[in-house]
């Protein structure tokens, strides 16, 4: 603070009175040399006017008298111009004096509010949450102008604080619920595995990494009886809790619809009607549902506009499994969806995943696609499923090399080892 007053006292004062001291100067200056060019042009004009009368003088005898005469006029002139330089000086003292004191008084008038100015700025948000408007401020010119600047300023800046701890907290509020949110959705999907650790005729992995603090993708699976094992992989469309919302009824529905005994054809088309009668925001969902009979390994499966599964024989590689799938989930009331039988031999393996896995993109804005994914599935097709998984991921990772994640990537996969 003292620093601050130091400057402006030393600076704005020096300033000031290094102006006048010039202009005094130069004025002093400029006085002086016409009184002495102009005192000498008199005193010469002077003798010029005796020395014309010089010869009369002498003619009439009076030389003496004359020698007399002139220098009693030129010491009498002299004398004047002493008397008048003795005056000049002292106007210039008055005249320098008043100056230093009108200055001192005007430099008063500009550092006092300045000073207090700088006092209040500086003892914000300290002593002072807002700088006011005080009287010293009241100066009728720009001094009183730039106190209002602050003051409206400040009071702006008190705004805003006020605006962003409001939104801070609601911010911290929503930060809050999405957590619970998150952790209710993740303790609705399996998460223990090995998931049936007593049935050796099968093992699965899944894994799900929401986008968002919470996600539209779902997986399940789950005994419909002692030899028939219900699996899904589904993407609801959208982000954030109203998708996670519809994917926790979804989920329900399909579950409740197969452990009912329903084909995957006609659970899901149980479950898109449900979802059709209260779909005012227009979400849909993608679903890929399969039953598999696990004494046999014969399997039905229904496709509603989910990504194509990925198969691998025993001893093989990792491929995609393409056909025409039927209408997602939630599009249109009352649509038949199609469903296919499939059988897997001991050995074999399925991978279903969700669009967040072959869109990844990286910063130069390319996508991952399926060639990666099966390329990283193909890089450790004996490894189980856990490290199937764990391979793609850390493929997607290197691959994407930082760059944000835009939508949910989920992954399953199941490998059928036959009727022990």
């Amino acid at each position: 603070m003292e620093k601050h007053r130091s400057n402006l006292n030393s600076g704005i004062r020096q300033k000031i009175f290094g102006m006048l001291l010039v202009t005094i100067i130069l004025v002093i200056a400029a006085y002086t040399a016409v009184f002495y060019y102009q005192s000498a042009r008199v005193s010469q004009l002077v003798s010029d006017t005796y020395e014309t009368q010089k010869q009369i003088y002498i003619d009439n005898g009076m030389e003496d008298e004359y020698e007399v005469l002139r220098s009693e006029a030129v010491t009498a002139f002299q004398k004047e111009m002493f008397h008048a330089r003795n005056i000049l000086i002292l106007l210039v003292v008055f005249i320098v004096a008043a100056g230093m004191i009108s200055a001192y008084s005007i430099t008063g008038h500009i550092i006092d509010p300045l000073n207090t100015i700088t006092r209040r700025v500086a003892s914000l948000g300290v002593r002072n949450r807002q700088f006011q408007m005080e009287n010293v401020y009241r100066t009728g010119d720009e001094i009183e102008v730039l106190a209002e600047s602050f003051a409206k300023q400040s009071a702006r800046t008190m705004l805003y604080i006020d605006q962003i701890k409001r939104v801070t907290a609601e911010k911290e509020r929503i930060g809050a619920e999405l957590d619970m949110a998150s952790q209710i959705q993740a303790s609705q999907l399996p998460r223990l595995f090995p998931a049936f650790p007593n049935r050796k005729e099968f093992s699965l992995y899944a894994s799900m990494t929401p986008a968002k603090e919470v996600g539209g993708d779902f997986y399940d699976f789950f005994m419909i009886d002692q030899d028939h094992i219900g699996l899904v992989m589904a993407d609801v469309s959208g982000k954030g809790v109203p998708a996670a919302l519809l994917m926790m009824v979804a989920r329900v529905l399909i579950k409740s619809g197969l452990q009912n005994g329903k084909s995957p054809a006609e659970a899901l088309e149980s479950v898109n009607n449900q979802l059709c009668e209260s779909n005012d925001a227009g979400f849909f969902v993608t679903m890929w549902v399969a039953v598999l009979e696990i004494s046999t390994g014969k399997g039905v499966a229904a496709n509603a506009g989910h990504e194509h599964p990925v198969l691998r024989r025993a001893g093989g590689s990792y491929e995609l499994v393409i056909y025409r799938h039927s209408m997602p989930v939630a599009t249109m009331e009352g649509i038949p969806f199609r469903q296919h039988e499939f059988r897997l031999n001991p050995g074999d393996s399925v991978f279903v995943y969700t669009d967040g896995v072959a869109e990844a993109t990286n910063g130069a804005n390319e996508l991952y696609g399926t060639d990666r994914m099966l390329n990283a599935l193909n890089s450790e097709p004996d490894a189980q499923p856990g490290q199937i998984l764990a391979n793609v991921m850390n493929d997607i990772h290197a691959f994407v090399d930082g760059a944000e994640q835009f939508d949910d990537i989920t992954m399953l996969c199941f490998r059928y080892m036959g009727p022990s």
